[in-house]
């Protein structure tokens, strides 16, 4: 009989070892229609495996199997990872390895992970030593053993060239040969789109720009990789009018302000769904549950309501006012996340694809 209670337990951690597992996906990525000024982003995320509560948990993982990034530029304009060597395409090798001494750009390496991280739109100087940038707040989910209700951890991190796999930055520098300033626009491919399998995790994407600044073409590279005054900050959310019956479900069970009286519906929202990024690090006691942040805290002194500057719509086909560019060279970070606070960062979303698209246009 002891053997036999001793072959059930074995059998019940095997099943809990396999729940476990992580099994990377390989992903596909597809170039997009390149205009005047594209600067078009293929990078292929893959969620693994379930896990047990909502967003930020430590099975909850986006796989990165290989990364394309390619950056284009048409007339009138030159781009640089460096402000030295300017080009009309930009690509991944220059982004890693081709910029400048200081630069902390960081991709995220072949068949790492992601996880799901949480930011406001804030910039702060200690980004990198050469760039303000945005902060970035990876958790963890705490389930109370009292009566269920989901504690969060925050962690602030870093922005590094080894080692940080949580999200996507770099520098970006723009030089404009025109004499007077330009209006840029976000073409009609940009957004994140699914891949196979659909999982819609990119619902939950995001993506960032923290304009450091700009100045004469005349200016010495040294003078240009120094632009840190994060001018403007940006936030830009895809995807905004469209949800998955879970993200609902996550909305009303543990973000009752993102739904706030509102409908949600899986299509056709008529407004970007209210969200709290986190902008500060804070501990979960289990000793003194009191003091716990639960999943879903408006707490001012943790969280802030983030109001995207730039919305699209899934299967956008329209451009979309960005920012004027000026004459000179502009040096902007650029940032690329899943938002974990967006309600349709939970587990059902795991296991899928996402591609992210961003371009720009200048017109004459």
């Amino acid at each position: 009989m002891e053997e036999n209670f001793l072959k059930k337990k074995n059998v019940e951690e095997d099943d809990k070892k396999k729940r476990g597992l992580l099994f990377i996906i390989g992903k596909r990525i597809k170039n997009g229609r390149l205009l005047f000024l594209l600067i078009a982003f293929l990078l292929t995320l893959v969620g693994l495996s379930a896990s047990t509560y909502a967003w930020f948990t430590s099975n909850f993982t986006v796989s990165v199997q290989e990364i394309d990034v390619n950056v284009s530029s048409g007339s009138g304009i030159q781009i640089s990872t460096n402000a030295t060597d300017w080009k009309s395409l930009i690509t991944l090798t220059d982004i890693t390895t081709n910029k400048y001494s200081t630069a902390v750009n960081q991709v995220p390496a072949s068949a790492s992970q992601m996880n799901p991280v949480s930011t406001v739109k804030a910039a702060f100087p200690e980004a990198t030593t050469k760039s303000q940038g945005l902060k970035m707040f990876r958790g963890s989910i705490t389930n109370s053993v009292v009566d269920g209700t989901m504690y969060l951890d925050s962690v602030q991190l870093t922005d590094s060239n080894e080692g940080n796999n949580d999200y996507i930055a770099f520098d970006l520098f723009i030089k404009l040969d025109f004499s007077a300033a330009k209006q840029v626009y976000l073409t009609s491919g940009t957004g994140i789109i699914a891949g196979n399998p659909n999982t819609h995790i990119e619902y939950a994407g995001r993506m960032g720009f923290v304009v450091q600044g700009n100045a004469p073409s005349s200016t010495s590279a040294s003078g240009l990789q120094d632009l840190k005054g994060a001018t403007n900050v940006l936030i830009y959310e895809p995807n905004y009018d469209v949800h998955t019956a879970n993200g609902i479900q996550n909305a009303n069970n543990n973000y009752a302000y993102a739904v706030n009286g509102v409908t949600l519906t899986e299509t056709g929202n008529a407004n970007p769904t209210v969200y709290y990024g986190v902008k500060a690090a804070f501990a979960y006691d289990d000793s003194d549950e009191s003091t716990g942040v639960p999943l879903g805290s408006t707490d001012s002194n943790k969280f802030a309501a983030v109001t995207p500057d730039i919305t699209t719509a899934a299967g956008n086909t329209t451009r979309t006012a960005f920012l004027t560019l000026q004459p000179g060279v502009t040096k902007v970070r650029v940032y690329m996340w899943i938002e974990g606070q967006d309600v349709d960062c939970e587990n059902n979303a795991s296991g899928g694809q996402v591609q992210f698209n961003l371009g720009f246009t200048v017109d004459e």
